[in-house]
């Protein structure tokens, strides 16, 4: 079961992307509702919200980020349809603090709730247990937003598997269509490790993906070392078509110079570590 939250988004002050921004609840009690580390407040008290199965293109990891086209695009779709209106890159917003609500079941490590996403009001009371069924979840903007192309699945312990079949359906019409950035998807295709420029102008990967290859290369490695770099700090990952629990490090392929995931982003769950 979910708790309905209903509240205001916010991004004035922030730097929000495609599947992070910051909410304010009606009635901050009913935080303490969610399970896992209690839910970090700032003074305005706002949370940082992270939408539950998504991963957009990163806008700011450790100074760099990935293709601005597809990063923004995901953000301008999130702001636009939460009713936030206006240039997130110009000097004001519109309407910041557009109501919604989340439906949410605990706080990740970062004390962030872990949240699908919603504009309007909610259908049942603030604070009341909700069975989030597949129906609900494609009216959430995680599910919008896998539809359009815009962000990568990126599944974790504790979602629901028909929850999580609905939203590999949306992504895998996403890309069939090849709407958004799936037609310049390197992910399973592979991209050469000569740089940081190739990943942050060209060629579009899932951003857990990224994210280790930036540090990795920051710091100059060799292609080939690539793997053992991951070895060392394994990413538990079940692989669903096998049913065989692994690491990233053992789903990744180094060949000719160029790196490849070997399974499908939304073939993959990741333990929360």
């Amino acid at each position: 079961m979910f708790i309905a939250i209903s509240g205001t988004f916010h991004v004035d002050g922030y730097t929000p992307d495609g599947d992070s921004l910051h909410f304010q609840a009606h009635n901050a009690a009913n935080w303490q509702k969610l399970g896992g580390p209690a839910v970090r407040l700032n003074q305005r008290q706002q949370a940082q919200l992270r939408l539950e199965a998504i991963d957009a293109l990163e806008m700011n990891f450790e100074g760099r980020h990935q293709p601005w086209k597809y990063a923004r695009e995901a953000l301008d779709f999130l702001l636009t349809r939460l009713g936030i209106r206006g240039n997130l890159f110009g000097p004001a917003h519109a309407r910041d603090g557009a109501a919604g609500y989340i439906l949410a079941r605990q706080a990740e490590k970062y004390r962030r709730p872990v949240a699908f996403v919603f504009t309007g009001g909610a259908n049942w009371p603030d604070g009341e247990k909700v069975f989030l069924d597949t129906s609900l979840v494609q009216h959430s903007l995680n599910h919008q937003l896998l539809r359009e192309g815009l962000v990568y699945p990126t599944y974790y312990e504790g979602l629901y598997p028909d929850l999580r079949e609905e939203l590999t359906r949306a992504c895998r019409e996403a890309r069939k269509e090849q709407k958004g950035f799936w037609p310049r998807d390197c992910t399973n295709s592979g991209v050469a490790l000569d740089g940081l420029d190739r990943l942050t102008s060209k060629c579009i990967i899932l951003p857990k993906l990224f994210r280790r290859l930036v540090r990795f290369l920051k710091d100059s490695g060799a292609a080939g070392d690539f793997q053992t770099y991951l070895e060392a700090g394994p990413d538990p990952v079940t692989h669903l078509s096998t049913n065989r629990v692994t690491t990233l490090a053992g789903l990744v392929e180094i060949q000719g110079g160029a790196v490849r995931l070997t399974a499908a982003p939304e073939d993959l769950v990741f333990a929360e570590t």
